[in-house]
């Protein structure tokens, strides 16, 4: 099979250039999602479905079901089997012995790694999707094309140091541009910036775990929790602060009931503050009703005044908040 790039499929893409079948083998979640996107800005537009389906929790039968008549109900499908390599040997084998190429639809296989079983799959229109390879100059431009894409500039110590304190992927890369588009309000983003985001730090080890706490990723939160105790006598006030904000946040939000296309930064101006706090807060805000909210709240005044008057261990009493709040 042909293999190229993410970066290739969606240029080829964009331009109204398909496959019929592609097998992606990329980890980049970042790549994967505006591949699906280009896919279905194009090859589908208003004319089809993007049908996606979880290969680990389906026999094959299921998978499969119904592909010849993929297109009965609609005009075009774009097909995404997700995780193909949780099937078992002989049914991936079977999977890649079956599919075959349909007029009006894509067929996607998400299979990480380069298993050797692919060595005898042949789809002569088919093609193997990989991460690229790109170099330093590359991500310098991707960097900054991004940013520039959100109206901000970047100055060359920034993107500097923004390389050399990651690890280089695309998929870190634009959590912390989103973090620092949103972070900094002016036009031209400094290295001061950039460096007060990314480097670990009580606030940016706080907020880390603030969003795990939302987002229901207990074992992470606690983790994080063991950290911070370390990073300084502040760091549980510190902490404390950061939580009862995202909370009341989340209140606030609730409050204000369903928002179409926000504006973080209109929405930060009228609940008085940060854009990336805000949207980190909308981004969970389908995890917490306004009681809920409250709830969350109440605790932490009772957990900061318990704290203040002696006699309990803080790590106990924010280990028992993580435990209850990110179920």
């Amino acid at each position: 099979m042909k293999e190229i790039d993410y970066l290739e499929a969606i240029k080829l893409a964009e331009e109204g250039k398909w496959f019929p079948v592609y097998i992606l083998l990329g980890n980049s979640l970042y790549l994967k999602d505006r591949f699906l996107k280009a896919l279905s800005d194009n090859f589908l537009a208003s004319e089809g479905d993007l049908e996606i389906r979880e290969a680990g929790e389906n026999d094959l039968e299921t998978l499969l079901e119904n592909q010849e008549n993929a297109c009965l109900f609609s005009l075009r499908r774009v097909l995404y089997l997700k995780n193909v390599h949780e099937l078992k040997p002989g049914s991936r084998k079977e999977l890649y012995k079956r599919i075959r190429s349909l007029k009006d639809q894509i067929l996607i296989l998400e299979q990480e790694g380069s298993p050797e079983e692919l060595s005898d799959v042949d789809f002569p229109e088919g093609v193997l999707v990989k991460d690229p390879i790109l170099g330093e100059k590359q991500l310098r431009n991707w960097i900054i094309g991004s940013l520039g894409r959100k109206g901000k500039r970047i100055s060359p110590e920034a993107v500097e140091f923004l390389l050399t304190h990651t690890d280089g992927t695309l998929d870190t890369l634009v959590s912390e541009i989103e973090k620092i588009s949103l972070y900094e309000e002016g036009e031209v983003i400094s290295k001061e910036t950039v460096e007060k985001i990314i480097t670990p730090s009580i606030e940016g080890t706080a907020f880390e775990l603030v969003e795990a706490v939302l987002t229901g990723k207990k074992g992470k939160a606690i983790s994080l929790l063991n950290q911070i105790f370390y990073l300084g006598k502040e760091a549980p006030g510190r902490l404390i602060f950061l939580l009862f904000r995202q909370f009341r946040l989340l209140w606030q939000l609730a409050n204000l009931g369903e928002i179409k296309r926000p504006d973080y930064f209109k929405l930060a101006q009228k609940l008085g503050d940060h854009p990336l706090a805000v949207k980190k807060a909308l981004e969970c805000l389908n995890r917490y009703t306004r009681e809920r909210a409250q709830e969350a709240l109440e605790a932490l005044v009772g957990i900061d005044k318990k704290i203040k008057q002696g006699g309990e261990d803080p790590h106990l009493l924010l280990e028992k908040f993580i435990v209850e709040f990110s179920s």
